[in-house]
């Protein structure tokens, strides 16, 4: 119990570091939009009217979220600057022109909230305009989940720089190569290339001390 209390006060105190908070911030505005999507769908389909109402509440908080996660990330990029602009000085960069992206393409979450809210007050199926309400809806939440998850995937790469150069599968044939063996001579390596190319010893096929053309056939009558 005494664990639990000491982990709720570690995250209160996260909560109020703005890092930690546009972090926190971030996934939800792509699994709030992508949630609310689907459900509306769904729900259109069902003609659940209170579904969808819930629905478009869940769409129109999810675009939201960007003012108050936009406000973290101003905040947090100073302390980002001075930490990794000498160890990473191109992770400043790219995680400032990130943060300008995100600037750049609020419009689009305002405008998503804003279309949202306007189909919960006209109602979506009672009449042509809340149809159309609706569709634009499912149009802009397309373009909103796709923006953020752009911009999640290049503030990941920042954060992971293995992304921008590894492909998945890696071939492990092409980064290995077995190490050389060891000679019986000190100081020597016998290289893979040499091991392989060396011819093998031909096979000893003498029998008590005679060769294989010293051998006679004894007939079988003088067996007899």
């Amino acid at each position: 119990m005494t664990a639990t209390f000491h982990q709720i006060e570690k995250l209160m105190n996260a909560l109020g570091d703005p890092e930690y908070r546009f972090l926190l911030l971030e996934p939800l505005i792509l699994f709030g939009i992508v949630f609310g999507l689907v459900t509306f769908v769904i729900s259109f389909f069902l003609r659940a009217a209170k579904l969808q109402t819930a629905a478009l509440v869940v769409i129109g908080l999810s675009a939201m979220l960007h003012i108050p996660y936009l406000t973290a990330r101003n905040a947090a990029q100073p302390r980002m600057e001075q930490v990794y602009k000498i160890k990473s000085p191109s992770r400043v960069r790219e995680f400032n022109a990130n943060s300008v992206s995100w600037q750049k393409n609020g419009w689009k979450f305002f405008t998503l909230a804003l279309v949202a809210a306007a189909a919960v007050l006209v109602g979506v199926q009672r009449n042509r305009l809340g149809i159309t309400l609706a569709i634009v809806t499912v149009l802009l939440s397309l373009i909103g989940a796709k923006n953020a998850l752009w911009l999640h995937y290049r503030d990941s790469v920042v954060s992971h720089p293995n992304l921008q150069f590894h492909q998945a599968p890696i071939d492990f044939r092409e980064q290995y190569s077995p190490p050389p063996e060891r000679s019986e001579i000190p100081g020597a390596t016998i290289s893979q290339s040499t091991r392989i190319s060396q011819p093998a010893k031909p096979r000893s096929t003498a029998v008590s001390g005679k060769s294989p053309k010293a051998r006679s056939i004894v007939p079988m009558k003088a067996i007899r």
